[in-house]
């Protein structure tokens, strides 16, 4: 769509929280309904239908600079009933996450059939599944690292090569050492839903910093919100606690609410300084301090923030800092009480919170936005049933992606146009991709 047609204005973009010496910046004024489609465009909204479960998928990153693209990725399969969904939160780097996308769901379901297999006629007991959505993200993330370690087998080997020599053994647009380099170097968070054939038993499997959050209709008819996902970061005492007692008289292991003072979640992700401590890649908070120094610096591409990394390889003494240890929940879902679902899951990156940090009134809680999330989408479920028009065209994930892009107030056109138009030269918001699915 090109905007040129429209007229200019300036924008200091206050409701992002800019700094107002910053800007103003041109966007385009797009009215309605062009606005409206031209999010639906960028973010690519669309419908996944399949034989049991029907989900509504947005992904956004307007900014058009190529290498500002998003490093969301997003997964909807169904394998004999059993659906799974998932969401990936790349960061520093697309290698990780695209490798993760297209790993993990074949290790899942390669355990899972075994388990299917081996159990025969006896249903899976809930904490089979648990145990091997954990085990199989434990998997892709250790073929990552023996990949390393097949070059490299420990710092002796290290010690024993010239720079020059490891350079020629990483390096080359095609050398296929190179990807499985910068694939340790990136890293990404996982959020990984799973529903069985009957819809009885859901499973949530939580890596980083993504939201799983589940709508019920309780039996006085209100809807009901809970938050499935757990955050791994430096802001989660349980996960501070966590990390100060396997590096005793490590003071900097956290560091302005960050591991080692560069790295935002504690289980699962990257060299980025906005991710968590629970990740599948970043080995730079895996590995001992020499496979950075010697391997990781000397790989190109590098890092994107080498300087940063520098910063705080000192703090390095004792890896690993991050764990790919996924949080799971295993729900009994409740039976439906008429032929309409009366249940759906929302899992979202954590850009979509992000985009409610700065409203003008003060910060929602996790409970609240969940709560309004539901809310929104109930209502938009009992007016299908209802049978009201429109109530059943609507993308929900577009619904709570425009919710989000408001701050979560009043819906404002002129708003969602700076968003989309805005000319900056560089990322505005974060990555934001939302997957609603009806059980």
């Amino acid at each position: 769509m090109s905007y040129t047609s429209y007229p200019q204005r300036s924008t200091w973009l206050d409701f992002l929280g800019f700094p107002s010496d910053y800007g103003p910046w041109t966007y385009r004024a797009v009215p309605e309904p062009f606005v409206s489609s031209e999010l639906a465009r960028l973010a690519s909204a669309h419908f996944i239908t399949g034989k049991t479960t029907t989900t509504s998928c947005v992904s956004l990153q307007p900014c058009p600079d190529p290498e500002g693209r998003s490093q969301d990725r997003f997964v909807v399969l169904e394998w004999d009933g059993w659906s799974l969904s998932a969401v990936f939160d790349g960061h520093a780097g697309e290698e990780a996450v695209d490798y993760v996308i297209e790993e993990l769901p074949l290790s899942i379901h390669a355990a899972l059939a075994e388990a299917l297999t081996n159990a025969g006629t006896t249903p899976l007991a809930p904490s089979t599944v648990s145990a091997l959505l954990q085990s199989s993200i434990q998997a892709v993330d250790d073929a990552m690292t023996n990949a390393v370690k097949q070059l490299f087998p420990d710092e002796a080997a290290l010690a024993d090569l010239t720079d020059e020599q490891i350079k020629s053994i990483i390096n080359g647009p095609t050398n296929p050492n190179n990807l499985a380099i910068l694939r340790c170097m990136r890293g990404t968070t996982a959020l990984v839903s799973l529903v069985d054939p009957k819809k009885e038993n859901l499973w949530v499997a939580s890596l980083g910093d993504c939201q799983a959050v589940l709508g019920t209709k309780n039996s006085n008819g209100a809807w009901d919100a809970a938050i499935l996902s757990v955050n791994h970061n430096g802001k989660n005492p349980a996960e501070v606690a966590r990390i100060r007692n396997e590096h005793p008289g490590e003071s900097e292991c956290i560091k302005y609410d960050r591991v080692l003072g560069a790295i935002a979640v504690t289980r699962g992700n990257s060299a980025n300084t906005n991710v968590s401590n629970l990740a599948i890649g970043d080995h730079i908070f895996k590995l001992p301090t020499s496979y950075t120094t010697r391997v990781f610096m000397n790989c190109v591409p590098g890092f994107s923030v080498s300087t940063e990394i520098e910063d705080f390889l000192p703090r390095n003494k004792s890896p690993p800092y991050l764990s790919t240890l996924a949080d799971i929940k295993h729900i009994a879902l409740p039976p439906p009480t008429t032929n309409a679902s009366e249940t759906f899951l929302i899992l979202c990156s954590d850009g979509l919170v992000d985009l409610y940090e700065n409203t003008i009134a003060q910060r929602p809680t996790l409970d609240e936005i969940a709560t309004q999330w539901v809310d929104i989408l109930g209502e938009r479920m009992d007016k299908k049933v209802a049978k009201v028009d429109g109530a059943d065209i609507d993308n929900t994930a577009l619904v709570l992606l425009r919710h989000a892009l408001m701050g979560g107030g009043a819906d404002d056109p002129d708003r969602l146009a700076q968003m989309l138009t805005v000319e900056i030269p560089w990322r505005w918001m974060d990555d934001t991709t939302v997957l609603v699915q009806n059980l």
